[in-house]
Parts: C-alpha cells; structure tokens; sequence
C-alpha cells in the first residue's frame, strides 16, 4: 500500500519514544537484530551530499544499492520469479552509460521495473524534492483513452493548458506535430514493467510531461528561447485548439470534502491517504452519521498511509474485526527493539468503534484508485460491509516501511509486506472488481455527468428498501 511507507509516519510515532536513543547507538554499530527491516536505519544518509550531478562511482554505487537492497529485502525471497542478476546484467550497463543524470535515474528504475511491482521504484533528486514538497512539473493535463480517443478528463487551473482554453471532454489529436495516439502507445510501448493493465495505462500521461519537461531543460541549456510542447486538441464543437505549452510546477495537495447529496446519502471524497486528513476525514463521517447510507469517493486516490486506510475500515465495524493477512519473506511480523516492538503484524484486523457508522457504503473506485484505496474498498467489499462502484481499480496493492536514501541523492522504494483480503485473494496485479461496473463515455465526459455516482445512489437506495 503506498502506505508511503506501510504507514511510515505512524511506525515511527511508534517506536520513537522508546527506541529513538538507543536506535541511535546502535544503528550506528550496525546492528541488524535490533532494526531487521531497517525501519531507521533506511533515513541515515547514503552517502555526501551533492548537487546532483553524478559521477560513475557514484552512479555504481546508486545501482549496487538498489539491486542488494532488493536482493535482500524484498518481500518475496524469489523475486516474484524474475532473474535478478539478468536484471542487473541488462540494466547496468544501459545506466551506466546514460547520457544525462535524468536518463540514469530512470534506467535504474527501469531495472527495478523488471520485478513488475507496483511499489516497487527509483526516484531521481528531483523527483524526491517534488514529492516531498507535494508538487507534480506537469502541464496540468488528466488524459485517458476513451473508445479509441485521447480525451482530456481534467485541467488543472493553475496550467497553461487552462489558460489556453484546454477544458474536459476535448480530444488530445496531435503531439509535437505526430498523431497523438500512435504516439501514446509508443510510449505505453517503451515504458517499464508494471504490475497490471491499469497501471501501465498510467505511463504515456508520465512521458508527456517528461517530453514537455525536456524541451524546457533543453531550451536551458543551449541558452535558446522556451518554447513548450506543441500539442493540438479538437474542440468538442470540432474545431482546433494548437496549443505551446509548458509545465509547471503544481500543487498536489490532499483534500477530503464531504455534503450531504439530494438523495440523503451521505458523500466523502478523499484524495489522498495522508495522516494530516486523518482527523477530517473521521469528522466527516461523524457529520454523516444520519445519514441512511454514505459513499466513500476513492476515484484517483493513489493510496498513502495504511494506518489512515485502516482508521477509515474500522469507522464501519462495531467491533474488532479481521480485514485480511499480511506476507513478509520472514512470515513473520515487523519488528525494532530485538522485536520488542511490533510494527505490522500478519493478521490484519480493526479494533471497531462503538459509535460506527450502521447505514449502507459503497465505494467509488476507478483505474487509477491505487494501493491503500484498494486496501480500503477491498476490505469492506471482502467482509460484506459495502459494495464497490466504478473501474476495476490499479491492481498496485503492496506496501513498504518508507524510502531508502540512495548515493547521488536519489530514492528507493521496494516492496517489503503483501496483503491477501479476509478471502484469501491478492489486489496486486489484479485490482478490486467492481459489483457495479460502469464505464466512463466520451459523452459523460462532456456533458459532466457522473453516472458512477449515480450508480452508486442507485443501488444504495434499492439495497436500503
């Protein structure tokens, strides 16, 4: 689960009072029985501090520590059945020679990629700093394909694809002077493993900012004037809209929102699993408590801390109740302190509250809806307490206890614990499947109508008679 890291910040709260001055001590003795899965240890810096920039020696050792790190500690000792050292005997030389410092990073991500992970990834300086700041360098442009068409589903206001005149529901029809699916599908074509369908759909949305992003450094470096990215839209009246467009540096921050709809159901959209939502996220469902059936809005909820995911689960239980089991490569739980301290056990479970939510739930989920959303709708569709409404979702349901510090400044993240639901099935891979399945049209699109949400409502009511 992007747990962004199993629900690192809560791991750590745990463990800090107790362990933060030995921790110390004995990390830097580098004893290994006290932190086994290098909880702590993993934020010490790889390495000296640099401008970026990298040297071979520092790019070999960036390469040498992601490949052992996943060697050694990846949740699965086979590796999900991939030759490790092939990996690296394909990727190594391919990073090593990297034109630039960006095209390195990515090299080494595309080795990581070989494990077909959802998790599983490298992250250049750059991207950590974006990350960490909750920025996305973008043009701003939510781009899906839709029965053969690359159709905008959203803009971002702060964008100069908004202030073009771009809007939801145009046709994506030309980049940088070539036919804009054929071009899409290249770079579907080009991108690295990932662990289903709908995460790799994912991928050309990420290849055209990196494009537009490219022409910007380019344009920097030679010293010559910015142009942006040409890209054509068709208007939903059939007219053209050329646009020369850059990227930006965007705000990405989390929000949950809540009302009550026309029907009476109760509704919560929430767009990240981030601890600091945590508290109006379990105040809106409080809000909503009389309300005679409620609807969770996970669509393009990338996931986050799996604490939160699991505070939201237990918001519908009255009592503990058992969500799913956990896989380690030891079988055994999470520990620091010699396992004094328990981390994530394996059996997974909620304590419930006395005051839980009785009415109907359904949960809106759609392809990008990832790894604690998935966790999220898959415990409730998998005890029986809601139904799931929308897309199948990511397939990306894995977890890891926060990133690794890597030389030159670069971050990885491996997958260190599986998750089965209370029947035994993995999401990895997979995704949730939907109990109502709706599909998304170019016509919704354009006329703005939500028909998952009106699904949603629907069944909710039929099911409350």
């Amino acid at each position: 689960m992007t747990t962004r890291g199993a629900n690192a910040r809560t791991v750590h709260a745990r463990a800090r009072h107790c362990v933060l001055a030995l921790a110390a001590a004995v990390i830097l003795g580098g004893c290994a029985s006290f932190d086994p899965h290098n909880v702590i240890g993993r934020h010490l810096p790889a390495g000296p501090a640099t401008d970026g920039a990298t040297t071979p020696a520092l790019r070999q050792a960036a390469l040498d520590a992601v490949w052992t790190t996943v060697n050694e500690r990846y949740y699965r000792a086979d590796l999900n059945g991939v030759d490790w050292n092939a990996a690296r005997s394909k990727w190594q030389p391919r990073a090593m020679t990297a034109a630039t410092d960006d095209e390195f990073w990515e090299r080494l991500d595309h080795m990581a990629g070989e494990l077909a992970d959802s998790h599983t990834r490298v992250e250049s300086p750059r991207q950590v700093q974006r990350r960490k700041a909750f920025q996305a360098f973008s043009l701003g442009l939510g781009v899906r394909v839709i029965a053969g068409d690359l159709v905008v589903l959203s803009v971002h206001p702060e964008s100069d694809a908004y202030w073009a005149g771009v809007r939801a529901g145009m046709k994506l029809t030309r980049i940088a002077g070539r036919e804009a699916l054929a071009q899409w599908q290249d770079w579907q074509q080009a991108s690295r493993r990932y662990s289903s369908p709908q995460a790799r759909w994912r991928a050309p949305l990420r290849k055209l900012n990196e494009a537009a992003a490219a022409l910007i450094e380019k344009a920097k470096a030679e010293r010559t004037t910015e142009h942006g990215l040409a890209l054509e839209f068709e208007r939903i009246d059939g007219s053209r809209l050329a646009a020369m467009l850059k990227p930006r540096t965007l705000s990405t921050r989390p929000q949950v929102t809540h009302r009550t709809l026309p029907s009476g159901i109760g509704y919560i959209r929430l767009t990240a699993f981030t601890e600091s939502l945590r508290g109006g996220l379990l105040d809106a469902i409080t809000a909503l408590k009389g309300t005679p059936a409620l609807i969770i809005d996970l669509r393009g909820n990338g996931g986050g801390s799996a604490a939160m995911a699991e505070a939201l689960v237990g918001s519908f239980f009255p009592k503990k109740t058992v969500i799913g089991r956990a896989e380690t490569r030891t079988g055994q739980p999470v520990t620091v302190a010699f396992g004094a301290i328990k981390l994530i056990g394996l059996e997974r479970d909620v304590p419930g509250r006395a005051d839980a939510y009785a009415g109907k739930v359904a949960v809106l989920m759609d392809s990008d809806s990832a790894s604690a959303s998935e966790a999220t709708a898959g415990a409730l569709q998998s005890t029986g307490r809601a139904i799931v409404v929308g897309e199948t979702s990511c397939g990306c349901l894995l977890a890891y206890l926060g990133y690794a510090a890597l030389p030159g400044g670069g971050e990885l993240a491996y997958s260190e614990i599986g998750f089965t639901t209370v029947k035994g099935e993995r999401i990895e891979g997979k995704g949730v499947l939907p109990d109502v399945a709706v599909e998304r049209t170019l016509a919704d699109v354009r006329a703005q109508r939500d028909r998952t949400l009106e699904a949603a409502q629907a069944a909710l009511l039929t099911t409350a008679k």
